[in-house]
């Protein structure tokens, strides 16, 4: 009786991951065959334009624009903590 037992649940872990396993490939004919299709081209990026050197190197505009620090602030280090 064991023995009987054991077959039947190898026969159907067996019939199981047969059954997983197995894929069906369609059936193509010339009717439903779909044809290859063509590349789509996609869109190039645009060329990055970097204007920081414009306004960075040019000296007059660079001395037009300089902030003055305010003397009235003590450094960071004086001052209680």
């Amino acid at each position: 009786m064991v023995k009987l037992r054991v077959l039947i649940y190898f026969v159907l872990a067996a019939w199981f991951l047969a059954a997983c396993s197995a894929q069906q490939t369609p059936i193509v004919t010339e009717e439903s065959a779909v044809p290859p299709a063509t590349p789509t081209l996609l869109p190039q990026p645009s060329p990055v334009v970097d204007y920081c050197l414009d306004c960075h190197t040019d000296k007059d505009k660079l001395v037009a624009l300089a902030k003055e620090e305010d003397a009235g602030h003590g450094s960071e280090s004086e001052g209680v903590g």
